[in-house]
């Protein structure tokens, strides 16, 4: 009777979404808005109450939202299937099949213990871990998707190994912890996102040459700084407690095999000794190992070393391991050879079948093709919005309040980030998105003396937004190279705000840094 009462909701919530955008355009359009305007929205609400209610698997709701666009709204359908054609999808194609490689090889779990064994198995300290791989990883790979398609199977592998219940509080502390490292190094190193280049075109000429890429860094060091603090709390609080250590959903390897002395020391909980400890974690210690014996470690009695478990990398490990040093150097240094990260990823892809190390089964499974599916047709949602022309009349509704703004500096960077976070609903492409505010704003910081470089920043600070699935390409990329299964949207979506009024704080701490700066 449950499952029918569910079922019946479900079926209710989906007939209103498809109700209120009949009647949306059916209706007069939207002052300012075209028919074709009004329909992508109408269209787009009954989306978005369908991904809500689960009436359908979510790239069937896509694919029916696509159509609608075409069908119903007019849109070209170059502009509705845009993404398949550009590199994000193909660079995505190629960053989720490296995922499968270094799973399949082996690889990935030899880094997850390496990273396990080099950091106290608290969840205190692997928190710091994620952060620290996320942050320092950042300059050196252009796209967050990619980084977020690569880091999510190894932060549910150390979960994995760690014990940590998958969908459980601590996985989506996790999970979290290492989106949060992906992303906020982001606004503070130009080279950490094709984002920020974006943004930087869009500054005037005498404002680029002040913040070439190490000014900009000392400029909004302080947010990062600040961000990362208070996240890193904020994790430990929300997902740090409650919930003791067990048996991982899935076992890795089974018991009695050489891997099962490596295994049984991982456990979530077990004691960690002769490594350097974080300040407290003898409490995280103290909550897991009650009842569960010590293995493994550096024991302070007999002076034994964990035993390694996995040998010598093989072959197969091997062959991966090359295989993505090479990318990711590539993709590192792709300002001096200028060879798109798109190409080299696609070479990796072919590498990895001429090497042997995947092969056309692996790649038929271990592919997420519904999530890519997905994934080509909401990241096509800027392409849409663009040709209906909802994007001029979003930046022309809001143009106003931009003014009001502008007297307070506190008020200013707080504005222009709250405007960015509801905006960013519309606005699904984050370049499209700045591009069209510092088309605005750059005229207007002149007219009130404020340095261009201090607002764009402030947007790119908030622009980030996971609220619904659609409105983030790392988000879905690191969400769905997991399958969905290390944390549930819910939970992450609730973080999502926790995590944009860090950056909002973030903000208020550096308005006196950048008066002092001459910014202001």
């Amino acid at each position: 009777m449950k499952e029918e009462a569910k079922r019946g909701i479900k079926l209710g919530c989906a007939a209103a979404g498809a109700l209120v955008a009949a009647l949306l355009i059916a209706t007069c359009p939207i002052p300012g808005l075209s028919y074709q305007a009004t329909a992508v929205l109408g269209i787009l609400i009954m989306a978005i109450v369908w991904w809500i209610t689960g009436v359908l698997p979510e790239f069937v709701t896509a694919v029916v939202m696509a159509v609608l666009f075409v069908v119903v709204a007019g849109i070209s359908v170059g502009a509705t299937f845009s993404t398949f054609a550009s590199s994000t999808w193909w660079l995505l194609l190629s960053a989720f099949t490296l995922g499968v490689g270094m799973k399949t090889s082996g690889l990935m779990r030899r880094i997850a213990l390496a990273i396990v064994r080099k950091f106290p198995r608290t969840f205190r300290c692997q928190v710091i871990a994620q952060l620290v791989t996320g942050t320092v990883l950042g300059p050196l790979i252009p796209s967050l998707a990619v980084k977020g398609a690569m880091l999510a199977p190894l932060a549910m592998s150390i979960g994995d190994e760690l014990g940590y219940e998958r969908q459980g509080k601590r996985a989506t502390g996790l999970f979290a912890a290492m989106l949060v490292g992906i992303r906020t190094v982001a606004p503070t190193i130009v080279s950490a996102s094709v984002t920020g280049y974006a943004l930087m075109a869009t500054l005037p000429a005498d404002v680029q040459e002040q913040f070439n890429m190490a000014s900009w860094f000392v400029a909004a060091l302080p947010w990062l700084v600040v961000v990362l603090a208070l996240n890193y709390f904020l994790i430990m609080g929300m997902y740090g407690r409650g919930e003791k250590a067990g048996s991982s959903s899935e076992a890795v390897g089974a018991p009695g095999n050489a891997q099962s002395l490596e295994q049984s020391s991982l456990r979530c909980g077990t004691r960690f000794v002769g490594v350097a400890k974080c300040a407290d974690s003898k409490q995280d210690e103290a909550e897991s190992s009650a009842g569960e014996p010590s293995h493994g470690g550096t024991d302070s009695n007999d002076n034994q070393s964990i035993p390694d478990g996995l040998g010598p990398l093989s072959a197969v490990e091997k062959r991966m391991l090359a295989i993505i040093l090479v990318t990711v150097v590539l993709w590192a240094t792709e300002p001096f050879h200028h060879i798109s990260a798109m190409a080299v990823g696609l070479a990796a892809l072919v590498f990895m079948f001429v090497l042997k190390v995947i092969d056309v089964p692996a790649f038929k499974s271990g592919v997420n093709w519904t999530s890519l599916l997905f994934i080509g047709i909401a990241l096509g949602l800027g392409s849409v919005f663009a040709e209906a022309g909802l994007n001029d009349w979003v930046m022309q509704t809001c143009g106003p309040a931009f003014q009001a703004l502008a007297g307070n500096p506190y008020l200013l960077v707080l504005g222009i980030g709250v405007i960015t976070v509801v905006l960013r609903f519309l606005i699904v492409s984050e370049v499209a998105y700045l591009n069209l505010l510092m088309a605005f704003l750059v005229p207007m910081a002149a007219s009130v003396g404020v340095n261009p470089w201090v607002l764009g920043f402030s947007a790119y600070a908030l622009v980030i937004a996971w609220f619904a699935k659609y409105q983030s390409p790392i988000y879905l990329a690191a969400f769905y190279a997991v399958d969905g299964k290390m944390a549930k949207h819910s939970e992450l979506a609730k973080y999502c705000g926790v995590y944009l009024a860090t950056c909002l704080a973030g903000l208020v701490v550096c308005v006196p840094y950048w008066q002092w700066m001459g910014l202001l």
